[in-house]
């Protein structure tokens, strides 16, 4: 029964969204041209919509620091940095560095980049933690922090510390256009169809083989590996499962698959207005749910189950002592013990069966099958689901309202190298993206302690505590970790996932 309710959940996500189109005016024949087929609108004239990623992930902009593919810090627009003081970095920038509008880059330019970053996005200010900087010479920058902050040079990788040049802004100080110094440029944005970016040849690092990329909008599932089946396209993201397996056995295509520790999770709302305030709720649901079949019944085997919340493939991921398991026997001494009766197969309390109301989006691939396969599974085990899918904003309207139990959402955790992304944005009590309602005082000074912190001993016992609070007080049920997955034609030479899953890297590809 529940294989047949999966597969039905499959087959029903592969209908949703069915508003997308291909353009008939653009073929990937140009062997000096890469089109990708994207979920998301690539934005070039916004810094706010997804956190400015496209600007790095396309790279139009470099960041002062990256993450190589262990996701281990390198260096960017800084060759080094060191620590100089608790509260105090300096930076040593790259010499010879230009923008695209021919313009130096130098301390002062990265100060007032990240000047204008900080007072136009307000996430920034929490990531960044920044309380001064100085230009100490022309090559030389220096940060102080607010605190003593070992987390800096991680979360200096983030798309939104991307440099920008002056011109990217008016004169008023708002953002008018991405100006960067990366190895792309920004030439042509077309609405609602897609975003050009063409090769700079002054940039700093090896020149890419080609000379432009085509980013095409194509929001609905079906259509962009269609699109890349019909020769319209080069290079596809963001494919249904179904579509994994077919063109992995078609050799005129290439299909590449690298495990992240992006998560799909369900966020508890902790909240009066929920059930699941009650612990011992939140814990029995996680006790209820089979990953294992989520990933081979709705996704086909594309994703690893999540029973913990960071992946296990990277070291620098502190886990719990303890995983998640499936345990009906756990989970029926939970809800017992919370008022709950099991009557006829259904858990009731006062005459009423627990309900609980599940919302998600549908705008990411899997995301409707992982939501209606949780849901299927909870029902089977006596908790009945209202699932209502909504798009991203719609979903966060009510959430932040509190009219929601579950809703079910990606993050990657990954992006920096460092817990801190995560965890203090998220789910600290003071955290602006805090919309469950969950308060946990020793977990918010484990994380406040623990960006503090050099690599060490005390650094890792101290993200251990909080991930331990974590998974004992169970504000999230951790689902599917991320297999990142794209495709190409078979003409297309070099490429490598990197495994932020946000990052490109097209410099070395080719066709």
């Amino acid at each position: 029964m529940i294989k047949r309710t999966l597969l039905g959940v499959a087959i029903a996500a592969l209908a949703l969204g069915t508003f997308g189109t291909t353009s008939q005016d653009a073929k990937a024949s140009d062997d000096k041209t890469l089109i990708i087929g994207t979920m998301w609108e690539s934005q070039p004239l916004a810094m706010k919509p997804r956190r400015s990623r496209f600007f790095n992930e396309s790279e139009i902009l470099d960041t002062l620091v990256k993450l190589d593919y262990d996701l281990k810090p390198i260096p960017g627009l800084a060759t080094s940095w060191e620590r100089v003081s608790p509260t105090v970095w300096r930076f040593n920038l790259r010499e010879n560095v230009v923008f695209h509008d021919g313009t130096k880059l130098d301390a002062e330019a990265v100060k007032f980049s990240l000047e204008r970053v900080v007072a136009l996005l307000p996430y920034a200010a929490d990531l960044l933690n920044i309380k001064s900087m100085t230009a100490v010479s022309p090559l030389v920058l220096e940060i102080e922090n607010t605190e003593p902050y070992a987390a800096l040079p991680n979360q200096l990788t983030d798309a939104i510390t991307v440099v920008y040049a002056k011109s990217s802004f008016d004169e008023a100080g708002e953002f008018v256009k991405p100006v960067g110094t990366g190895p792309w440029k920004f030439e042509e944005y077309r609405k609602q169809d897609r975003t050009i970016v063409t090769r700079f040849d002054g940039y700093w690092g090896e020149k890419p083989a080609l000379e432009k990329i085509v980013y095409r909008y194509i929001p609905d599932h079906n259509s962009r590996t269609l699109a890349l089946e019909a020769g319209e396209i080069d290079f596809v993201t963001n494919m249904l499962p179904s579509d994994v397996k077919r063109l992995s056995k078609d050799a005129d295509f290439k299909v590449y698959e690298q495990p992240t520790s992006g998560l799909y999770y369900g966020a508890f709302n902790a909240g009066d207005k929920s059930p699941l305030s009650d612990v011992r709720i939140r814990r029995a649901v996680n006790a209820l749910v089979d990953r294992n079949l989520i990933v081979e019944g709705a996704l086909d085997g594309i994703g690893e189950p999540a029973w913990e919340f960071f992946a296990p493939e990277f070291d620098w991921a502190p886990q719990a002592d303890s995983k998640y398991s499936l345990n009906p026997e756990r989970a029926a001494s939970l809800l017992t013990d919370a008022g709950y009766e099991k009557t006829d197969g259904k858990w009731t309390k006062d005459g009423e069966q627990l309900t609980l109301r599940i919302l998600s989006y549908t705008s990411r691939t899997e995301m409707p099958m992982i939501t209606e396969a949780m849901a299927a599974l909870l029902n089977q085990q006596g908790i009945a689901t209202d699932v209502q899918m909504y798009t991203w904003g719609g979903m966060l309207d009510l959430v932040k309202r509190g009219e929601y139990d579950i809703s079910v959402v990606f993050w990657t955790p990954e992006m920096t190298g460092h817990p801190d992304l995560h965890l203090k944005s998220q789910f600290h009590s003071k955290a602006g993206l805090n919309y469950q309602f969950w308060e946990n005082t020793e977990f918010d000074a484990a994380v406040d302690m623990g960006r503090t912190l050099d690599a060490g001993a005390e650094k890792d016992a101290t993200y251990k505590k909080a991930m331990n609070i974590l998974h004992d007080d169970a504000p999230i049920i951790p689902l599917v970790h991320k297999v990142f997955v794209v495709a190409s034609t078979k003409d297309v030479k070099g490429y490598r996932i990197h495994p932020s899953g946000f990052f490109f890297d097209f410099k070395n590809v080719s066709k």
